[in-house]
């Protein structure tokens, strides 16, 4: 039913100003004069008007969309759907639950267009920043199929793991970033605070310094001096590269920049890979069509050098050929995933192939993570040794120096 907001006078004259759902206006004018009341002003409430009404009965959070949001709405919605609860009802049960702002906005006008007559799949279409081209293909199968929980199921399933890798990487790399924090607090501190002072004091008593204490004392100088320009050209550099990497020329030698830097290049590619393989996965588990699964997942992956060999895999597939030979020849899989691709084609079971392979590379990730780690903490150590201990070693040469002539003279 409608909402109308409306402005009336009671009988002891008072205004009272509110807000009543009634199937029309006469409706709502008959139930009002019941009350007493004279009302001034009736009109019906704005799309945005009734939004703002209905949020704002709700305590929210937090306004961004997390990918926690996301998890809790698919797992209550596969709940729901497989305990047979209708999908309207279903929606409106999840949103009473659902502690983001933006996204208890997003369902509430995906509820009113399913009331309007619009698929479910339509509603979510119409919110791309919420919602990707993953979840809009996935719905669609499902409501051809009429296995929405089952679908929802896959969705819950496929961002749990993402989700849960994510932490996982995160938890690890918590402490190098702490690690380097200091390191470089501590490196700050010594050339922006004691080597000042050392400086001064050999000024004063005019010690002839070694060449090792000149360029330890010249360092400070100029990073002291230009500090300002030099935060200015790093915030800049900073701009320059988010501004070329959003270019499409730009995106391109970024991406293959990270697939061959050493160490790192092959975490990315570990990344993307099993980016592709889950996705994919869940996609053709769930029934989408492989050339739309195949297109769904070339930005899953994340890196453009891979959607570029999957758009050859994409070609190669509508032409009638298999997946596993354009794989090979784009020199970007790993044999072991043109393997697995192959046998799963063989033996048409390629969505449960790619599962495994994407546990595969999910342990391959979870391994690197770790070792990175360990051996981050003495490398650091190491170096803020060397890098401390060769300051302290030039300021002290010039006093080494000076207590010696102070011993020689007579």
């Amino acid at each position: 039913m409608p909402l109308f907001i409306y402005t009336a006078r009671t009988k002891e004259g008072r205004i009272e100003t509110g807000s009543l759902e009634a199937k029309d206006q006469d409706s709502l004018l008959a139930l009002l004069q019941e009350r007493g009341l004279l009302v001034t002003s009736l009109v019906q409430a704005s799309r945005e008007e009734i939004i703002s009404r209905r949020i704002g009965k709700k305590r929210h959070y937090h306004y961004g969309v997390r990918l926690d949001d996301l998890i809790l709405l698919a797992r209550q919605l596969a709940t729901l759907l497989d305990a047979g609860v209708p999908l309207l009802r279903s929606l409106s049960v999840v949103s009473d639950q659902i502690e983001s702002h933006t996204l208890d906005k997003v369902l509430y006008l995906v509820r009113k267009d399913v009331e309007g007559g619009k698929a479910l799949s339509e509603a979510l279409k119409r919110h791309p920043k919420v919602f990707s081209s993953f979840w809009i293909n996935l719905v669609q199968t499902g409501e051809a199929s009429g296995q929405l929980p089952f679908v929802f199921d896959q969705i819950a399933k496929y961002l749990e793991e993402a989700g849960a890798l994510r932490r996982k990487i995160i938890s690890a790399l918590v402490y190098p970033a702490i690690l380097t924090f200091v390191a470089i607090a501590t490196l700050a501190i010594f050339i922006g605070r004691i080597v000042p002072i050392f400086e001064r004091i050999f000024n004063e008593f005019q010690v002839e310094l070694p060449f090792l204490t000149l360029l330890i004392i010249k360092i400070s100088s100029l990073l002291r001096r230009y500090f300002l320009l030099e935060i200015s050209g790093i915030m800049a550099i900073i701009f320059i590269i988010r501004k070329f990497s959003q270019k499409e020329k730009g995106r391109w030698l970024i991406d293959r920049w990270k697939l061959k830097l050493p160490l790192f290049g092959n975490l990315f590619l570990m990344v993307a890979l099993e980016r592709f393989s889950s996705a994919f996965s869940v996609l053709i588990k769930s029934g989408v069509p492989i050339l739309y699964a195949l297109e769904i997942v070339q930005k899953a992956a994340g890196n453009k050098l891979i959607e570029s060999a999957l758009e050859r895999v994409k070609d190669a597939v509508r032409a009638g050929q298999s997946m596993s030979r354009p794989m090979a020849e784009s020199e970007v899989f790993p044999p072991i995933v043109i393997e697995m691709v192959e046998v799963g084609e063989e033996a048409g079971e390629v969505a449960n192939m790619l599962y495994r392979l994407g546990l595969f590379y999910k342990e391959r990730i979870d391994a690197f993570v770790a070792r990175f780690t360990a051996a981050f903490e003495p490398v650091v150590l190491i170096f803020m040794g060397m890098v401390v201990g060769t300051i302290v070693i030039a300021m002290f040469l010039p006093i080494f120096g000076l207590a010696s002539a102070i011993k020689i003279a007579p």
